[in-house]
C-alpha cells in the first residue's frame, strides 16, 4: 500500500468516528497544568531508573529498575502520574472519560490526553525529573510477591531503552544497563511464578501495519524475551494493586473467568492432535511456554487457546467485596495500573492505592484469616463517585479499540494482497472449520491471517491459494489445496 492510498488509512478515522483534536478548553487546561500534588513527593531521583518501550514511543508510562535484596528482589516501577495534572471533573478529566483510552492508527494516534500532557509534562522523558507513582514490589528468593508500597515521588529517568535494541543485546550476550541487569534473572522467577499458578499467556506475534519508505507495509512483531520479561514488571504491579484494593474494599479490577472443563479439555485434545507433548499435570500456560515460538504448532495451538481467555471485563466495588476478583490470565486478582497516559482505568487505581496505603508496606503473602485492611475513607470521594462508571467506559473503549485495530490489519492485509489474487502462498492452520466459518490460517510472508476454504490439516505447513482480496470490503480470502 503506497503512500497514495493513505485516504484509506485516514478513512478509519471517519468510519469508527474518532475526534481528530481536543475542544480547546482541554487543551488549555493541559498548557497550565501543574503537579496538584508537588509538596507530597518523596526524592527517589536516586534509583536509576529506565524506560523500555517500542522505538519512536513518546507517551512514556513506565520506567523500571531491579534490584536485589537481602531476601530476593524489589522491582521499582515509576508510573506516569497523570492524577498530578488532572483533577476530577476539570475538562481534561471530562474528555478523557468521554475517549477512554488511547486509539492506535497506522498513520498515528488518537491520544486519551492531549500530548503536552502525554508526550510531554507527564511522560517519563529520560533527563527530566518527572512526578510519578513509585511502586515498590518485593519478592523472595523464588519470585513470589511478598510486600509492595506505594508512594508519589519524583523521580529521575536514566535512559531511554527500546525492545529491539534490548533483544539484540541479549542475544549477543552483551551486558543489560545496570538498571535492569537482574530483568532476565527476576523476569524468568515471575513467569515460572505464573506458570506454577497456572496462568495463561498467549505468544502469538503481532501483525502492524507500517509506513516504510512510503510504502504501507505488514510486518510481523515477534514476541521476545524482553517483552516478556519486562511485561512481569507491569503484571505484578497489577496484582498488587488488585491486593492493596481489596484490601482497601474499594477499586476496579481487570477480570477474566477461569476456563471450564470441557474448554480445559478440547485444548489439550488440540494440542494432542498436533503432535505436542501433554502431560497429565501440565497447564494451559506450560504447554504454550513448551512450543517452538513461531512453528506451525505453537501458532495452531496459541490461536486455540483464545478459547481460554474469554469473557474480560471491568468489576467496579466500594464497601462489599467484588462479585468477581479474578484474572485467569495471571492466574490472581489482577488490576490495570500501569498505563495511566494510555487507559482512563489506570490513573483511579493509582489514586486509590496511594491514598488507601498511606504509603505503608503492604504485605502480599498472609493467611486467609489474617489479611490486611486498608483505610477506605482516605480514598478521595471524587473517585469513589466515578467508579461505577468507569468499568462500562473501559469496556465499550477497550471494544472501539480492538475494532480500529482489528479494521486497520484487515486493510493493510487486502491492500497488500490485491494483486496477487490467484498466487500461491506458504500458510499454517490457526482455528479448523466449524461449519459456521471456513478455517483460519496464518501466512507467513506477507504475515496475514485469514479465512480459507477446504480441509487444512494441521501442525504442518501447506500451499493456499488466493482468491479474494477487496480493499473496499477489508477482506481476503484462500483456498486448499492450492491450485
Amino acid at each position: 500500500m503506497n503512500s497514495g492510498e493513505m485516504h484509506n488509512v485516514q478513512s478509519l478515522r471517519e468510519l469508527f468516528e474518532l475526534p481528530a483534536d481536543f475542544p480547546p478548553a482541554v487543551t488549555d487546561a493541559a498548557a497550565n497544568a501543574t503537579d496538584r500534588f508537588a509538596r507530597d513527593r518523596v526524592d527517589a531521583r536516586d534509583v536509576e531508573f529506565v524506560t523500555i518501550d517500542p522505538p519512536g514511543s513518546l507517551d512514556l508510562d513506565q520506567a523500571v529498575c531491579i534490584q536485589r535484596t537481602e531476601t530476593g528482589y524489589r522491582c521499582n516501577y515509576a508510573i506516569a502520574d497523570v492524577g498530578a495534572f488532572v483533577a476530577p471533573g476539570s475538562p481534561i478529566d471530562l474528555e478523557a472519560k468521554r475517549r477512554g483510552q488511547t486509539i492506535y492508527l497506522p498513520d498515528g494516534n488518537v491520544p486519551l490526553h492531549p500530548r503536552i500532557l502525554s508526550e510531554n509534562k507527564a511522560s517519563l522523558v529520560a533527563g527530566e525529573d518527572r512526578p510519578a507513582i513509585w511502586w515498590q514490589v518485593e519478592t523472595d528468593a523464588s519470585g513470589s510477591l511478598t510486600q509492595v508500597r506505594v508512594r508519589r515521588a519524583i523521580v529521575h529517568v536514566r535512559e531511554r531503552l527500546d525492545y529491539p535494541t534490548l533483544q539484540q543485546q541479549l542475544d549477543a550476550g552483551q551486558p543489560l544497563h545496570p538498571a535492569i541487569a537482574l530483568l532476565p534473572e527476576w523476569g524468568h522467577l515471575r513467569e515460572q511464578q505464573a506458570h506454577d499458578a497456572g496462568a495463561i499467556e498467549l505468544q502469538l506475534p503481532e501483525q502492524d501495519l507500517e509506513l516504510i519508505d512510503g510504502e504501507w507495509q505488514l510486518r510481523l512483531e515477534p514476541r521476545t524475551q524482553i517483552d516478556g520479561w519486562n511485561a512481569q514488571c507491569s503484571i505484578a504491579t497489577g496484582i498488587a494493586a488488585a491486593h492493596i484494593m481489596l484490601a482497601a474494599n474499594v477499586g476496579l479490577l481487570r477480570t477474566l473467568p477461569a476456563p471450564d472443563a470441557d474448554t480445559i479439555a478440547t485444548f489439550r485434545k488440540v494440542a494432542r492432535a498436533l503432535s505436542v507433548t501433554v502431560t497429565d499435570d501440565a497447564t494451559p500456560g506450560t504447554i504454550l511456554d513448551s512450543l517452538e515460538p513461531g512453528s506451525p504448532e505453537s501458532l495452531a495451538l496459541n490461536a486455540a487457546a483464545t478459547k481460554l481467555l474469554r469473557g474480560a471485563g471491568y468489576e467496579a466495588f466500594d464497601g462489599a467485596p467484588p462479585a468477581t476478583a479474578w484474572h485467569a490470565g495471571v492466574a490472581a486478582s489482577y488490576a490495570h495500573a500501569t498505563a495511566p497516559l494510555r487507559r482512563l482505568a489506570d490513573r483511579h487505581v493509582n489514586e486509590i492505592c496511594v491514598a488507601a496505603s498511606a504509603g505503608a508496606w503492604v504485605p502480599l503473602q498472609h493467611e486467609p484469616d489474617n489479611a490486611p485492611t486498608l483505610d477506605a475513607t482516605a480514598v478521595p470521594a471524587s473517585i469513589r463517585a466515578e467508579l461505577p462508571e468507569l468499568a462500562g467506559i473501559m469496556q465499550a473503549s477497550g471494544k472501539r479499540a480492538s475494532d480500529v485495530d482489528n479494521t486497520a490489519i484487515n486493510l493493510g492485509e487486502a491492500v497488500a494482497l490485491q494483486h496477487r489474487v490467484g498466487e500461491t502462498f506458504t500458510a499454517a492452520l490457526l482455528r479448523p472449520a466449524d461449519g459456521n466459518h471456513d478455517a483460519e490460517i496464518y501466512v507467513m510472508t506477507p504475515p496475514v491471517i485469514a479465512q480459507c476454504a477446504g480441509d487444512v490439516p494441521a501442525g504442518e505447513l501447506v500451499k493456499v491459494t488466493l482468491t479474494v482480496a477487496e480493499p473496499a470490503k477489508q477482506r481476503v480470502r484462500f483456498r486448499y489445496p492450492a491450485s
